[in-house]
């Protein structure tokens, strides 16, 4: 309680964030259709700055274009963007300022997830258009993590990408066994290497032999969207080469689940372990 005569305003409540809470944003933006040049800058910037390579840098920036841009073409016509920065991640929350477009349908329970929570999707998220070849298609590609949740004041949409930790640089290692090619890969396939995936590949399928070859992915450390586009290339042209086959074994738990998580799971032959791979090649 102040005294007579004093008049200075009272002090705002101190809030004390949870453990684990990341803290407050690195970015905070509004955006509309006028803006979203200024979006992408902003996010490749502190994308860069945080330690993005630059191939994953830019799949956050398509994310968040291709998010921002459906707030503005089927939410309120503006939004905001918010980033946060932990030890492990960048984590980008887009929010379109507006109601859903099918307000009659079922409502996500708790709301927007905190930053760090885990990814929900609400029953009714699928106002902004999520199929092949549309925007939120291509982020579940290119993100590690994503969700989508819709209520009464709009949509709310997170994409999750991991800051990689140091590893061993991009190499490849090829060796023969039962009459199959084993091509190991080390470290990140990604902008910078995809295109020596591609033309150890080539290389193989041009020998007159039917190529059958087990792409042992266990020390595989990341890919960016160029990383991906390679095993699928590269996957396009075995089927195209009959009798050539590939089994991709042993890929990491973490890029499993985002395989699976963008679709793509469907068009790779899959291994738990190179010995099962080659067991499905050589089998009869």
């Amino acid at each position: 309680m102040t005294s007579d005569g004093d008049h200075r305003p009272p002090q705002e409540p101190v809030t004390r964030l949870g453990p684990g809470h990341p803290g407050p944003p690195i970015v905070d933006q509004a955006f509309d259709a006028d803006s979203l040049y200024a979006l992408r800058a902003a996010v490749s910037a502190h994308a860069t700055q945080a330690g993005l390579t630059p191939g994953r840098a830019d799949d956050l920036v398509i994310a968040v274009h291709e998010l921002a841009a459906n707030a503005v073409r089927h939410g309120a016509g503006h939004g905001r963007l918010r980033v946060w920065r932990t030890d492990q991640h960048l984590r980008c929350e887009i929010a379109d300022d507006g109601a859903p477009q099918a307000p009659d349908g079922p409502q996500a329970p708790d709301g927007p997830q905190a930053p760090d929570g885990p990814p929900a999707e609400a029953p009714n998220a699928a106002q902004w258009r999520a199929e092949p070849g549309h925007g939120l298609s291509l982020v579940r590609q290119v993100a590690d993590q994503t969700s989508l949740t819709s209520g009464p004041d709009g949509t709310l949409a997170s994409v999750s990408f991991a800051l990689s930790a140091p590893g061993p640089p991009f190499r490849l290692d090829r060796r023969q066994l039962d009459d199959c090619t084993v091509l190991a890969v080390t470290g990140p396939l990604d902008l910078g290497s995809a295109g020596q995936l591609t033309d150890a590949i080539a290389s193989l399928l041009a020998r007159p032999e039917g190529l059958r070859l087990v792409l042992d992915l266990s020390a595989l450390a990341s890919w960016d969207s160029a990383g991906l586009a390679a095993l699928i290339t590269a996957q396009q042209r075995i089927s195209a080469t009959p009798p050539a086959r590939m089994v991709l074994a042993a890929l990491p738990a973490h890029l499993a689940k985002h395989l699976h998580a963008a679709g793509l799971a469907g068009r790779f032959i899959l291994a738990d372990t190179t010995d099962a791979a080659l067991a499905a090649l050589t089998r009869p």
